[in-house]
C-alpha cells in the first residue's frame, strides 16, 4: 500500500511539472505571436525596421524577414 501511495504522489508531481512546463511554453509562444502581430501592424503604419525592432524587442533580422514576407504578398 505504501508503494502505491508513493507512486501516486510521484505521478501527481510529474503531472504538475508537466502542466507548469506546458503553461510556460504556451506563454512564450503566445508572446512571440503577439510580437509578430504587433510588428505587422507597425509595418502597416509605415514605421521603419529599426523602430519596429525597438518597439517589439524582436531582432532586426527577424523584422527584416517579416518585412520581406509582407512585401511578397
Amino acid at each position: 500500500m505504501l508503494m502505491e501511495a508513493r507512486l501516486l504522489d510521484e505521478r501527481r508531481e510529474g503531472e504538475a511539472v508537466g502542466i507548469a512546463k506546458g503553461k510556460e511554453i504556451g506563454l512564450i509562444e503566445g508572446e512571440a505571436k503577439e510580437k509578430l502581430a504587433t510588428a505587422k501592424r507597425l509595418f502597416s503604419m509605415g514605421l521603419s525596421v529599426q523602430d519596429i525592432a525597438k518597439a517589439t524587442s524582436l531582432p532586426i533580422e527577424q523584422v527584416e524577414a517579416l518585412q520581406a514576407e509582407q512585401t511578397c504578398r
